[in-house]
């Protein structure tokens, strides 16, 4: 006999209890393990619930129980795994139309981060390429005044700096001479009239012979001392009236100039142009008098600044842009005509809500945001979108502040979201994407028989079908065994039915089974 539990008691107890005594442990230790079994039941009916379905990779609405291939573009079908988790019992199905649920797995996998929307400042910045130009106004030529010719240049060298009443060259003219000698006529003549007391006459002959002397270049300084000395200079020295740098001298030593002949270009640059290209429809930030920034590959640790003073009124036909004219000092000298370098625009338009650029999704038809909802809970948001502020978008309408948008991993969201739209029981993108599962196995003849008049059997005879008999029917080029007697799309995979004849659609049922 196998040893058996006892259980002793201070007091006499019928034979009959104390058998029952006996089995209480084992009953205890049955009870227990029944709860626990119970318990992990439940468990595992709230868990995550697998199935498995093959679906296209290229056309995610075409979903199957089984391998195979597309009927749309023939590749073979994936195997995927489709998590169904017990959804809160305050969410009905049509709560959550548009909306698609992330482990905290695959939020990780997929690099989904989230931001929240708020009202930012919208400074806007603008890059275009650009060049150095001079000042218009302050680029002069010095040309010859009369005919003669040069005996001495003083400033012989391009790029030399000339300051104004600075020595240029030396010349005989014998226009110059004449001048001198009606001067001297005149002064000589007011000097014999001055006892007539006739002052009037005497100024006016003098008058203008200095006139003419100025007219020619000749420096009032010249002329004191032609008219202390008294005598004629066959050679004169002219002088520049302006102050510069000799962008290019045209002459030589020696050299005959006739009047007019231009001698040296110069400029001033003190203060420099700076030319951009800018697209027609960028042209609203920028306004004249607005701060811009210009880098140069010369100097790529320096930053210079300037200021918008006009935009050009005509745009170019060919690029589609518009000259932007900006100043800039120079009082380095590090700035030269002709130097390429890029130009920053800046404009402040107030405030706006901006979201980061990788959160738009752009569907062609729509512009979407992923927002978060719940606990790895996302839902399509349509938005309406502004301009482009360096790497966000201003946000029109659609979202509010404090809304949290997935700022990353959004295609992949959407991509997770197509591929389950195909299934029955997901409703992801609302009535745009409801489809059910299209799978050419789950068509019988009798189901697609009221569908336009098409049909989907392999053993169909084709001529059956043939109702009008004019030897014709149309067939699905992806699907032989969808045929119908009039003009249609396919069903399955919406593509438009090609008309064949009735022994051509037979052999094509035949051929490619």
């Amino acid at each position: 006999m196998p040893s058996r539990f006892k259980i002793h008691f201070p007091f006499t107890i019928p034979n009959q209890v104390r058998d029952k005594f006996y089995h209480l442990p084992l009953m205890l230790i049955f009870s227990l393990a029944l709860i626990i079994g119970c318990s992990d039941d439940k468990g595992d009916d709230s868990a995550i619930k697998t199935s498995e379905y093959y679906t296209c990779t290229m056309h995610p609405q075409v979903i199957s129980d089984k391998p195979g291939v597309c009927p749309i573009c023939g590749m073979e079908l994936i195997k995927k795994v489709a998590e169904e988790t017990d959804q809160p019992s305050s969410l009905n199905q049509k709560d959550m139309e548009g909306m698609i649920t992330l482990s905290g797995k695959k939020q990780v996998l997929a690099n989904v981060s989230t931001v929240k929307v708020q009202f930012e400042n919208l400074n806007k910045k603008l890059t275009s390429y650009s060049y150095l130009d001079f000042v218009e106004q302050n680029r002069v030529t010095i040309s010859a005044r009369f005919n003669g010719r040069l005996e001495k240049l003083f400033v012989n060298k391009t790029g030399d700096y000339i300051k104004k009443g600075q020595a240029l060259f030396e010349i005989y003219s014998p226009d110059l001479v004449q001048a001198q000698n009606e001067y001297l006529i005149g002064l000589k003549g007011s000097q014999n009239l001055a006892s007539l007391d006739n002052s009037e006459s005497k100024n006016i002959l003098l008058n203008s012979a200095r006139k003419k002397l100025e007219l020619l270049g000749i420096t009032d300084d010249q002329i004191n001392k032609l008219t202390t000395k008294g005598e004629i200079k066959l050679t004169l020295t002219y002088y520049s009236p302006y102050s510069g740098t000799v962008i290019e001298k045209k002459v030589q030593e020696g050299m005959y100039v006739n009047e007019g002949s231009t001698i040296y270009e110069i400029a001033d640059l003190s203060t420099l142009w700076n030319i951009s290209e800018v697209y027609e429809n960028n042209l609203s930030s920028i306004k004249p008098g607005s701060k811009v920034k210009l880098h140069l590959t010369a100097y790529p640790n320096e930053e210079f600044e300037g200021r918008v003073t006009f935009i050009y009124p005509v745009v170019n036909q060919q690029t589609r842009t518009v000259k932007v004219r900006s100043e800039f000092p120079n009082s380095k000298n590090k700035l030269m005509p002709q130097m390429y370098g890029e130009t920053i625009f800046y404009s402040s338009l107030g405030k706006g809500l901006l979201v980061p650029a990788d959160a738009i999704i752009f569907t062609g038809k729509r512009t979407v945001v992923w927002t978060k909802t719940g606990d790895g809970m996302f839902e399509a948001r349509k938005v309406k979108i502004g301009e482009k502020y360096d790497d966000k978008y201003q946000i029109l309408s659609g979202l509010s502040e404090g809304d949290e948008i997935a700022a990353t991993g959004g295609f992949l969201i959407d991509s997770e979201s197509q591929l389950k739209s195909g299934m029955p029981s997901s409703n992801q993108h609302g009535t745009e994407m409801k489809e059910e599962k299209v799978d050419h196995s789950t068509h019988s003849p009798n189901q697609m028989q009221g569908e336009n008049g098409i049909i989907r059997d392999k053993n169909v005879k084709v001529s059956s079908l043939d109702i009008n008999k004019d030897g014709k029917v149309f067939q699905c080029p992806m699907d032989w065994e969808v045929i119908s007697d009039k003009p249609g799309s396919c069903p399955i995979c919406i593509m438009d039915l090609e008309e064949f004849s009735v022994d051509n659609a037979q052999k094509n049922m035949v051929e490619y089974r």
